[in-house]
């Protein structure tokens, strides 16, 4: 039987954690300082092939996605041990495009969260604010998946994000239609806007390489 991993405690989504008060993180409300600004762009939207072109929906698609999904995470639970819903971009070119997404906008991720099954970590920002207009701070997980053993579809290649508000409440729930809305329009618009900088991939894989080290 598969074991499943609610997020662990030390990032406090868990009920027998302590509540962390606002003062304990400094808000992350700053985009990501390029290295070499002057040669990012942002890329034109493109759908291409798979490598396999097999399947029923053989193609990725490059600063974009075929659809969204929201379903119920196997990994993160909110503040009444309920695993939370987790919103999925299919067919992405990258599984790291909500990760990469996060990067650019709010600049390194507090921590990471090792997944059985997963090739690689999703990525954990606490207490940033999404939304410049408003005085609320949400944490934010993001990962995706890719199946490379199995017929290509269009769910083989996703990215995905979790957003629990400053109390640990799921966001993305139909208790708040309005900002579940917003958060759908804020990572279909981050997603359609990464540049072509590789500096996230740099410090993930460099963090990825590490821990293997070690």
């Amino acid at each position: 039987m598969k074991k499943l991993y609610p997020l662990f405690s030390m990032l406090i989504f868990m009920t027998c954690a302590p509540a962390l008060k606002i003062t304990d993180y400094k808000p992350n409300i700053y985009r990501s300082e390029f290295t070499n600004p002057d040669s990012i762009f942002i890329p034109k939207p493109e759908i291409v092939d798979t490598y396999s072109k097999k399947g029923n929906y053989p193609y990725m698609h490059k600063n974009g996605f075929k659809s969204f999904e929201i379903t119920k995470s196997k990994t993160v639970k909110n503040k009444d041990s309920i695993f939370a819903n987790e919103l999925k971009f299919y067919a992405t070119y990258s599984s790291f495009y909500t990760r990469k997404s996060m990067y650019e906008k709010f600049g390194n991720w507090d921590k990471n969260l090792s997944i059985r099954g997963e090739r690689t970590p999703f990525l954990i920002w606490k207490k940033v604010k999404l939304f410049p207009e408003k005085e609320k701070y949400f944490y934010v997980v993001t990962g995706g998946h890719e199946c490379t053993t199995c017929d290509v579809d269009l769910k083989s290649i996703y990215a995905s994000v979790i957003v629990l508000d400053e109390n640990k409440n799921d966001c993305l729930t139909d208790k708040n239609p309005q900002l579940k809305k917003e958060i759908i329009a804020l990572f279909s618009d981050g997603i359609k806007n990464l540049t072509n900088s590789e500096e996230f991939y740099g410090k993930f894989w460099g963090l990825v390489l590490k821990n293997k080290i070690q």
